[in-house]
């Protein structure tokens, strides 16, 4: 067995294993999963594989795969949303003067390795021009180049491009397991590695990056708590809040549907609390202030939230006017309310 590094993801490498060994790889991959489950790691690796010079590829050690973990290989390009050199924000979308770069690039024969590895990070973001260019490139690959795409969200590409990838699945690691490898692994106590595995959603990207960078954690609590001043504020505090979000979509679009996500999990936690399922709780160290919280609201309440969050997720993607929708959004919070005193059994 190949010594891949990429954990909780046996059922992918050893299909790619058997790849590898027969000389029957795809010429183009689809790798799909939610955010920071690997799907970057898996496609440097690959890039790594069909270029390594050891015995048992990824080796990670020859030099090849070293340049490629290093980001300096020839041979290996990653095709992302640049920056716009006049205004120096990101783009929102892969361009089409991207794509025919890479056209030209694909007819030249590898520098150092035996393939040339294009990776498109987030190719859900090709523009409609740039789509259409690459699915004409996927129709006739030369043989000396591998195409990796990794997507979240797989639906948003063409089905044309779908059809003529390979698909492969990342999936989250179970929390037990999870659990286990950073206990194991990377010496995170057993509290915090139950805790790391739960908020993470078993995406061992992030769990990992969070020990290695305690700002992860540090900037999950800043989003918590302006969350929760948000959700005790009145209308002038969550108008402002919009306003903030809205200008920060021009500039990072990924950071504010990042923020939308921690808004949906806290919402989603105050309603299995409600149905009494504090098992199924991920914000677990905030269980005593979601209590309180829950205890404010009706169940109706927090279901119109939840809703309203998914569909402002939608309209944002649909290219909504941002500050509009995220009015909306704060005009849905249900007011806030006392805490209603704790009754003595006694």
């Amino acid at each position: 067995m190949a010594p891949w590094t990429i954990r909780g993801q046996e059922h992918l490498t050893r299909v790619l294993d058997q790849g590898l060994g027969q000389g029957q790889l795809a010429h183009a991959y689809l790798l799909v999963g939610p955010p920071h489950v690997g799907k970057a790691t898996l496609a440097l690796q690959l890039a790594q594989a069909v270029n390594c010079l050891g015995e048992d590829p990824p080796c990670g050690q020859c030099p090849q795969c070293r340049r490629i973990e290093r980001g300096i290989h020839p041979d290996v390009q990653r095709i992302a949303p640049t920056q716009d050199e006049r205004t120096g924000r990101l783009h929102t979308e892969i361009r089409i003067d991207q794509v025919r770069a890479i056209e030209r690039a694909i007819a030249l024969q590898p520098y150092e390795g035996r393939y040339r590895v294009f990776i498109f990070d987030g190719a859900e973001k090709l523009s409609p021009d740039a789509a259409n260019a690459l699915l004409k490139t996927l129709e006739e690959p030369p043989a000396h180049v591998l195409l990796l795409l990794t997507a979240t969200e797989e639906e948003a590409l063409l089905p044309t491009i779908r059809s003529r990838c390979q698909r492969l699945e990342l999936r989250p690691l179970p929390e037990d397991k999870l659990v286990a490898m950073l206990a194991g692994e990377h010496g995170v106590t057993p509290e915090d590695a139950r805790l790391l595995a739960r908020i993470s959603g078993g995406k061992m990207g992030w769990a990992v990056s969070a020990v290695a960078n305690p700002r992860l954690l540090e900037e999950r609590q800043r989003r918590l708590e302006t969350l929760l001043s948000v959700v005790d504020g009145g209308l002038e505090r969550r108008f402002q809040y919009a306003q903030e979000l809205a200008q920060q979509f021009g500039r990072d679009r990924n950071a504010v549907r990042e923020e939308m996500g921690f808004w949906l999990l806290w919402w989603r936690d105050l309603l299995v609390l409600m149905q009494q399922a504090p098992e199924m709780v991920v914000n677990v160290d905030w269980r005593q202030t979601l209590e309180d919280r829950a205890r404010r609201f009706q169940a109706g309440e927090v279901a119109t939230v939840v809703r309203e969050l998914v569909a402002t997720l939608e309209r944002l993607e649909q290219n909504a006017n941002p500050r509009m929708t995220l009015d909306v959004l704060m005009l849905t919070l249900p007011a806030p309310k006392p805490v209603p005193a704790r009754q003595d059994t006694a």
